[in-house]
């Protein structure tokens, strides 16, 4: 390290310019392991634009051993020291061997330029991270005076009595087991189902679970957007129904307690947690299921970082803390976490909103496939506040990849709506009748629609142009 003032200085210049498209770190560990470290690297670029630990310690990795890039001590110093300061693995260990072969006015220099390099870092972060507000953690979201949301359980029955009414549920003949997570609207009803676990023919629920509404989220009186999760069918049993209902989904659940109870791999210990989530008749000792999942995500493993976040957050228990994890886990590039923090970003009232954040949590979930993501990223652009990230012809295209999966949302045909009145080659007709389609669907499933009515109202009221309303 004999050049280290100008080579650090050049180090500094060549990193930050570097800005991210999407994350997907799973998919950096994947090509790192392959040896594929070309790819690797660029991907942990990526991730380190938005301060994942994980991605610093990898990219401190390969500056040091020449992986991917040529081999730059300095460089693999400023890596690692990002990572340590997140206390990340052995991050600070590795770092403090390396500042040990400095001399004393090495070292002064180098503490120098690493603090301004973690404040630019940090400072390019914040287009990518959420922001609290301080002055609301003191309240929680209640539901219809509620503090917590009824949990919804949805009966398989043999025999079924048809005096008996049942307010909330679907009865069915056949077991099967399904777990899903869900935004709850402002109105209380279900939206942008995604199924967590499922075993048997489990689209019966579906269908009759978002026919029945929540109460209605709201915060400091004011109408909020919230999430869910449901436990259907065979997921509502004890071990015995289990047993009896499923008794292979519950040998393959025992077989993972034991394979868990003689591993130590993060993978194992982590079907092992989500088990006991699932059924928590299977913990041994109070919030274990929790306990083990924060110790997972503390060791870096991304799902268990969501769900730790996701439980925090659902029970409102730690609002910091839970907002924290469902990041981290998004730096990894984890879908369903982008996808959160994405709608937190537009609807919590926690977090500061931010369209362009989260319009790039989206578009990042939606390069995984993930259906929800590209909906949403497409509601955006086409009614964003911001008017710099309207891009009418981006939301074509994402509605045109979202058809397939969306084609029964009613928000599909609103915002497809939205898109033929504001698209350069407009129609006015195929924008009333998709806004039609989807105020009737949305009657359907228990919308409220009454701002789609009044649209719809002041389209078709009198003589109309394409510019008469809004």
């Amino acid at each position: 390290m004999k050049y280290i003032g100008k080579n650090l200085i050049t180090a500094l210049a060549i990193t930050l310019p570097f800005q991210a498209a999407s994350i997907n770190l799973l998919k950096a560990n994947t090509e790192f392991k392959n040896g594929q470290y070309d790819s690797a690297f660029s991907l942990y670029q990526e991730g380190a634009e938005v301060g994942s630990a994980h991605a610093y310690y990898q990219l401190g990795v390969m500056y040091s051993e020449g992986l991917g890039v040529k081999a730059d001590p300095i460089s693999s110093l400023i890596y690692f020291s990002l990572a340590a300061d997140q206390k990340y693995h052995n991050a600070e260990s590795v770092r403090d061997a390396m500042l040990a072969e400095l001399d004393g006015e090495q070292l002064a220099r180098v503490d120098e330029l690493l603090g301004e390099f973690a404040l630019r870092q940090h400072n390019e972060q914040q287009r990518y991270l959420p922001k609290i507000i301080e002055q609301n953690l003191d309240y929680k979201v209640t539901f219809n005076g509620s503090p917590a949301l009824e949990r919804k359980f949805f009966y398989d029955m043999t025999e079924i009595d048809s005096e008996i009414v049942f307010p909330v549920g679907v009865i069915v003949s056949r077991p099967a087991f399904l777990v899903v997570e869900n935004d709850v609207a402002t109105d209380g009803s279900v939206r942008h189902i995604s199924k967590i676990q499922k075993t048997g023919y489990v689209n019966r629920y579906i269908d009759s679970y978002q026919l029945f509404p929540f109460a209605q989220p709201q915060f400091k009186g004011e109408p909020v957007e919230f999430v869910n999760r449901a436990y259907l069918g065979a997921a509502t049993n004890d071990k015995f129904g289990l047993i009896e209902d499923l008794p292979r989904l519950y040998g393959e659940t025992r077989k993972i307690v034991r394979t868990a109870k003689k591993s130590d791999t993060l993978e194992d210990q982590y079907e092992y947690a989500m088990s006991m989530v699932l059924f928590p008749w299977m913990e041994e000792q109070p919030h274990q299921a929790e306990t083990l999942l924060k110790s997972l995500a503390v060791k870096g493993h991304p799902a268990a970082m969501y769900e730790y976040g996701l439980e925090l957050y659902m029970e409102q228990k730690d609002i910091p803390e839970a907002i924290k994890w469902i990041t981290e886990a998004s730096k990894f590039g984890l879908a369903r976490a982008e996808y959160r923090l994405g709608k937190l970003l537009m609807t919590s009232p926690w977090i500061e909103k931010d369209e362009k954040k989260a319009l790039f949590w989206f578009e990042s979930a939606m390069q995984k496939g993930h259906e929800a993501a590209t909906l949403n990223a497409a509601r955006i652009k086409i009614t964003a506040d911001n008017t710099s990230l309207r891009d009418i012809e981006g939301a074509m295209e994402y509605l045109e990849l979202a058809e397939k999966s969306q084609h029964l949302n009613p928000e599909y045909f609103y915002l497809l709506a939205l898109s033929y009145k504001d698209r350069p080659d407009r129609d006015f007709a195929l924008a009333v009748k998709n806004l039609e389609q989807a105020i009737v669907m949305g009657n359907r499933t228990n919308w409220d629609t009454s701002e789609w009515e009044a649209l719809l109202a002041r389209m078709t009221r009198g003589k109309v142009t394409v510019t008469d309303y809004f």
